[in-house]
């Protein structure tokens, strides 16, 4: 019998840090295929032993099975000089770069429902603020270099613990070559400082700050990437305090919300309109107000910029806010300066108040300059 050919198959586009390695992964070892998969500088390669027509099979399920964040530019392929024996199963192997091009990078996605659950029922991740897994989580944020990987990441230097690197490992796990998994065990944490003490304790810190944001206070959190500020919207005294540490006059600010049932209470939604709010962007969508926040947030306006939870801490911040009658809004805006990017002034600026100052144990990436999310 004729030996198959090698193909191998370059994948440009957003396909790093969506869970495509182990999505070719799964295709190939269900169609019975040889060779393995890599993240590269400029995108995804494959080899692998076929037929052309199994080849053109594979080409067709990666373009209708691809994972939901992940978008497909271009698809190309050539015929090599490896041998079909080279392979003895279909693997993903180590990243490496072959040139200066560069792909697109996975913005950083949602907290999805399946991890929000795992916070309730997995014994080592109950309770944790930076769970995540293929299909959510911190992306760009943590990137340092490319190709994708987690030595190239941020959580480089936390080491994974037994049960994180058996998900990871495990091909029909979740976290199957999630690169920011982690868990209670082995990953970066939140600590905080108040009034001179220092917090590490998650549920302490969250008493804590649930107690300030209640009382009228504005609280300094590190986001997925940057740094943003956050009060009780329906608290005029907190959003007029919040104006004086960010120096802004009347520039509108956006509100998160819990949830889409929440938001509607303030606001007129479009079906166009709410699939955005929900999607795993999570962007901040400008709707029609029809019931007052704080006079403060978007002054002599009729719109408000809104947004839902996209990180396990807003759920806990919401969790642990509300009152009876009286759903308490959570605010949030970034720390920018006048051109956009972080400044630490302003966080001087708020460790020098009686307010809550509060950090997290991983860096955002430094290998890419972004903008704050929010």
């Amino acid at each position: 019998m004729a030996k198959n050919k090698v193909y191998a198959l370059i994948i440009q586009g957003l396909v790093q840090g969506v869970g495509f390695r182990p999505f070719i992964y799964r295709i190939a070892k269900d169609l019975g295929m040889k060779g393995c998969v890599e993240n590269m500088n400029n995108g995804v390669r494959i080899l692998v032993a076929a037929t052309p027509d199994d080849r053109d099979l594979l080409i067709s399920r990666i373009r209708t099975e691809h994972p939901r964040v992940a978008y497909i530019h271009r698809i190309s392929y050539t015929s090599t000089e490896m041998d079909e024996d080279d392979f003895d199963d279909f693997t993903i192997t180590p990243s490496h770069s072959e040139s200066d091009e560069v792909t697109q990078v996975s913005p950083d996605i949602a907290v999805c429902a399946d991890c929000m659950r795992d916070r309730t029922t997995q014994p080592h991740r109950i309770g944790y603020p930076f769970i995540n897994c293929t299909h959510c989580g911190p992306r760009f944020s943590i990137i340092r270099d490319l190709p994708y990987d987690r030595s190239q990441t941020t959580m480089g230097g936390f080491l994974m613990c037994p049960d994180c690197e058996k998900e990871y490992t495990n091909v029909i796990d979740r976290r199957f070559h999630a690169q920011p998994v982690a868990c209670n065990h082995c990953g970066p944490t939140y600590y905080a400082t108040y009034n001179e003490e220092t917090y590490i304790d998650y549920e302490t810190l969250l008493k804590l700050t649930s107690r300030l944001l209640l009382g009228g206070e504005v609280i300094a959190a590190k986001g997925i990437g940057g740094y943003h500020l956050i009060c009780d919207a329906s608290n005029e005294r907190a959003v007029a305090r919040l104006r004086e540490i960010k120096q802004r006059d009347t520039k509108p600010f956006a509100v998160m919300f819990r949830d889409l049932e929440h938001l509607q209470v303030y606001t007129a939604t479009e079906p166009m309109e709410e699939r955005c709010l929900v999607s795993w962007r999570r962007p901040i969508v400008l709707l029609r107000q029809r019931s007052r926040l704080a006079s403060g947030i978007n002054p002599g306006m009729h719109t408000l910029g809104c947004m839902l939870s996209y990180m396990p801490i807003h759920y806990d911040w919401f969790a642990r806010t509300e009152e009876p009658d009286n759903e308490k809004k959570i605010f949030c805006s970034s720390i920018d300066c006048c051109n956009g990017y972080r400044c630490t002034f302003w966080l001087r600026s708020v460790e020098n108040t009686e307010d809550g100052y509060r950090i997290r144990d991983r860096d955002s990436g430094g290998g890419i300059r972004r903008r704050n999310r929010i």
